[in-house]
């Protein structure tokens, strides 16, 4: 068994299962991940959040573009300041990531209890690995064989 491939396939499993927990919530795990951000960063630029998501500007502003006109974000950029957007949550879009974040969370937390894992330990383990791997490796991949 390899620990590379199991985390790589969880969370291929995870983001699918994400997708359909969100869709009939008239969200995609993108706009929802997008939600989490603003929520706790209020007031970036389109472009910083469409770098936090991993996604180019073309797909980040597609994604501001819906959250606009489902009242879930406003851009508070002020009036001379061009294309650059200042976004933070509506209190629409603060019920709308903490409804999400609820549908997602509790779910994962009951299967790890239903395989004996208790969730926050686990977390925490992720964690350290995360920061270790995010420690040793830069932008640019190197083999550590």
């Amino acid at each position: 068994m390899d620990l590379a491939h199991e985390l790589h396939d969880l969370v291929r499993t995870l983001d699918r299962w994400a997708e359909q927990m969100l869709r009939p919530e008239g969200l995609t795990y993108n706009q929802y991940v997008a939600l989490v951000i603003l929520d706790q960063h209020p007031g970036i630029t389109g472009r910083t959040l469409s770098k936090s998501l991993g996604v180019t500007e073309a797909a980040g502003s597609g994604i501001v573009k819906a959250l606009l006109n489902d009242g879930l974000i406003t851009n508070d950029a002020t009036p001379g300041s061009g294309n650059r957007r200042q976004l933070r949550l509506t209190s629409a879009g603060v019920d709308k990531s903490a409804h999400g974040g609820r549908l997602l969370v509790h779910s994962l937390d009951d299967n790890a209890r239903a395989i004996g894992i208790d969730p926050t330990t686990l977390a925490s383990t992720i964690r350290d690995l995360h920061n270790e791997v995010r420690t040793i490796r830069s932008d640019t991949p190197k083999d550590h064989s």
